[in-house]
């Protein structure tokens, strides 16, 4: 066996005649490269179906080139002769930090288009993530990077093909909108190839393997001492999401055919003083509906004047009574459409081998594509259909789309679609962002998308997850959605959001039930981002305001996803420093426990929130793993322990929620009413002007702390700025505080914690709480950070339970 580098304390090398491995500076074996499955190959015949939105690809007829005996050059290269003489693959390490390393590995012949590397690992180290998908990617599994529509379900039918392997069609549960060659591994590292080439994942228990359609890719590995720290690295490299403005993380409500009906809602939500910060009008370029469907056409990029006869004055009443204004766009234009006539006279629009412009099918009506490598292709956009629709009023939209592209489209700057496919996405939300920068350089607006390259964690504010069915189908309903946020999380898109009880209604799909809605709104009450849609089966969905009930409980969780707004914002600090995910997997806090890297159906707010979600149809019985340490449940004074498995009965109106016992939890209680009470309510987190309702500028006054048994968790960011120090002795040292009532309105916020105690405190101030049985809890506000009162509401936990 040889070595280098390993006396320098760098990366460096081992080889033998089977492997290849990469260590770390600190004598880690990181990644075991087999000599027997590395091999390359000239391409062979190529063969692509496009089915409905789906790629097939094939090749066959190639002739391939086998790795022989590794031999070391020097410090930084491999090479590895093959059975082709003229054919060798050269392996090269950059040391880019003690923490950071890069291997580069290619032919050296440039007819070799494509390359196999395998790499064999223990059948216990887990690989998470490849982007954001709606199942979670175990061995035995085969997939492709390649960014496309997601896996469909066949409703009822589901359940009894599911062991056929024919659903979720048509290629099974992994294509993704935002499939990425990004991976997190149990041993202590992250992995990802900054290639958008295809790439073709074979990934069994002990032999991971990937075949690219390139002859040279650039792998990037990154370690630390835990998963949050790999991931702190990994994000300081890729680059991380900037803050948002505030008002995203107050719920968003749809509203669609017309004016009137968005003046209705708007009018609703503030009368009944239901949360909510955006209204979302997807068809304000026009829409269709009977009966039975709704759907959004013609997409022209033009407001519809017969259904928003005066979307200035629409736009100005919902902004001065607290709403923020988002829309609709995407790369597709319409054929024969104003702007479509437009984008073709002045050379704009995608061609294809032929010269012609690509037709693109999308629900039965074609379709042109801009071609963003056109130099005047960002500026004609933005002239032709943002500015337009930003004097509208908008604060914001859904940039929808981005994986179309067409593998035979020939591009203004040379390239072909089958180049561009997966860096298409990021190109399209590169120009919407380039937009928004300019025109709000401070940040306030927002756009979602649903499709993502390497890069889009940074230039997409949010991501979606798509086009779900709107049912229990765990091909493409409710159960794909954490599996959804967890893996997109790893890659770095902090701010995630899912259509409340689904979108697609089509085929054997049935439309949303009620209890569907009921357990998708609870789901997404715990997510960054809170927003409800309406569907393509606008009529027959279930909806919030469909009857009393689920108006009630809507309003119950729209109130409580508001109420964590000021956890929402120290979380989000954290991303934006540290790169830590705001909606974290078990084993991102629990890396030893064997158990959390499987569970898929449960989720972490933070560090400090656990989130267990009814996601099947059947019974109120559930099913939940607690993670090492002591949970109090959110609805009663229950308390939990683990690490181990629990059975619960769960009411249609009640969310499985947990409290980790020792770490404060920052709480938005509304405003003190005449009678002392809080309120309880903040109704928006954009400004009100006009009309009722308390809005962040009110609520940021009053923060108060929630807090189980002893202080395991010290600082917390404070919305408005700067940070509150938390310490605890459990010496007694006595000083009176106000006392602070129960919330008036309550029945969201965590049960049963009583009387709190309240005290104003200026920046850089102290204050001291003394709780007779449990000790000391100290409060000092930094420099930097604004007058308000504080309140705590801190119970003991029982006697064998103190700290997490």
């Amino acid at each position: 066996m040889k070595t280098y580098g390993e006396a320098d304390n760098v990366w460096h090398w081992t080889v033998n005649s089977r492997y290849i491995i990469l260590w770390s500076p600190d004598g880690k074996a990181i990644l075991t490269f087999e000599t027997k499955a590395l091999w390359t190959s000239k391409p062979g015949n190529i063969r692509i179906r496009r089915r409905w939105a789906w790629d097939f690809i094939s090749e066959s007829s190639r002739s391939r080139v086998n790795a022989l005996i590794p031999q070391m050059t020097d410090k930084t290269q491999v090479t590895i002769p093959t059975t082709d003489p003229h054919t060798a693959i050269v392996m090269t390490l950059k040391n880019v930090s003690p923490w950071h390393a890069e291997v580069t590995i290619g032919s050296t012949n440039e007819d070799m288009k494509r390359l196999h590397v395998g790499f064999r690992t223990p059948t216990t180290e887990h690989w998470q993530g490849f982007g954001e998908h709606s199942h979670t990617i175990m061995p035995p599994a085969r997939f492709d990077t390649w960014i496309e529509e997601g896996p469909v379900g066949l409703g009822p039918l589901s359940p009894w093909l599911r062991f056929t392997g024919r659903v979720p069609i048509p290629k099974g549960p992994y294509p993704s909108y935002a499939t990425l060659p990004l991976w997190l591994s149990s041993a202590g590292y992250s992995a990802w190839f900054e290639n958008s080439e295809l790439l073709r994942w074979h990934i069994r228990w002990s032999l991971r393997m990937v075949e690219a359609w390139t002859n040279t890719l650039t792998l990037h590995v990154v370690v630390g001492n835990s998963p949050l720290q790999v991931l702190e690295r990994q994000s300081s490299v890729l680059q991380r999401a900037a803050l948002p403005p505030d008002w995203i993380f107050g719920p968003w409500n749809d509203s669609v055919r017309g004016q009137t009906r968005a003046a209705t809602i708007a009018s609703l939500l503030r009368r009944e003083r239901i949360p909510s910060s955006a209204i979302w009008i997807e068809d304000w370029m026009g829409s269709w509906e009977d009966s039975r469907r709704f759907w959004m056409r013609p997409l022209s990029h033009q407001v519809d004047a017969a259904l928003y006869p005066d979307f200035p004055s629409l736009s100005s009443d919902l902004h001065r009574t607290g709403f923020r204004l988002l829309g609709y766009f995407c790369p597709e234009i319409t054929q024969g459409s104003a702007l479509y006539q437009s984008a073709l006279d002045e050379g704009l629009l995608v061609k294809d081998r032929n010269g012609d412009p690509v037709v693109i099918d999308v629900l039965g009506i074609e379709h042109g594509e801009v071609d963003f490598t056109h130099p005047k292709a960002e500026k004609w956009i933005h002239q032709h259909w943002f500015q337009p629709a930003y004097d509208q009023g908008f604060d914001g939209w859904m940039a929808d789309f981005g994986e179309y592209l067409p593998t035979n489209a020939v591009l203004y700057d040379g390239s072909h679609g089958w180049q561009r496919h997966n860096q298409w996405p990021l190109l399209w939300q590169k120009v919407n962002r380039s937009f928004w920068d300019q025109n709000r350089p401070t940040g306030d607006y927002t756009f979602f998308v649903r499709s993502a390259a390497l890069g889009s964690q940074h230039v997409a504010p949010i991501l979606w997850g798509g086009d779900s069915d709107t049912d229990f189908d765990p091909a493409d309903g409710l159960p794909t959605v954490i599996p959804q946020v967890l893996s997109a999380q790893l890659a770095g898109f902090s701010y995630w959001a899912t259509d409340i009880a689904g979108y697609m209604t089509f085929g054997l799909t049935r439309p949303s039930t009620k209890k569907l809605y009921i357990r998708w709104l609870q789901l997404a009450s715990l997510l960054p981002v809170m927003r409800t849609h309406h569907g393509t089966a606008r009529p027959r969905n279930w909806h919030w305001d469909r009857d009393l009930e689920t108006r009630s409980i809507y309003t119950r969780y729209a109130r409580l996803h508001t109420a964590l707004f000021p956890f929402w914002h120290h979380l989000s600090r954290l991303a934006a420093t540290r790169g830590y995910p705001l909606i974290r997997a078990l084993f991102l806090e629990f890396p030893q426990d064997p158990v959390a890297w499987i569970v898929d159906q449960e989720f972490l707010v933070g560090d400090r929130l656990l989130v267990a979600p009814v996601v099947k149809p059947q019974g109120s019985r559930h099913r939940v793993y607690i993670p090492s340490g002591h949970w109090r449940y959110w609805w009663s004074q229950r308390i939990d322990t683990g690490p181990g498995w629990i059975h619960l009965d769960v009411p249609l109106d009640q969310l499985p929620l947990w409290i980790r016992v020792g770490y404060p939890l920052p709480i938005f209680e509304g405003i003190p009413l005449d009678n002392g009470h809080p309120e309880g309510i903040v109704d928006s987190l954009a400004d009100i002007d006009q009309g009722p309702g308390v809005d962040l500028r009110q609520a940021t006054q009053h923060l108060t702390i929630y807090l189980v048994g002893n202080l395991d968790s010290p600082n917390i960011f404070l919305p408005g700025g700067g940070c509150l120090e938390l310490s605890f002795n459990d010496k007694l040292t006595f000083k009176d505080h106000p006392g602070w009532p129960v919330a008036q309105t309550a029945d969201h916020l965590p049960q049963e914690f009583g009387m709190g105690w309240r005290t104003k405190l200026a920046p850089g101030a102290q204050s001291r709480y003394c709780s007779s049985s449990q000790g000391t809890l100290n409060m000092i506000t930094s420099p930097d950070s604004i007058e308000r009162y504080y309140a705590i509401r801190w119970i003991p936990a029982p006697p064998d339970v103190q700290g997490g």
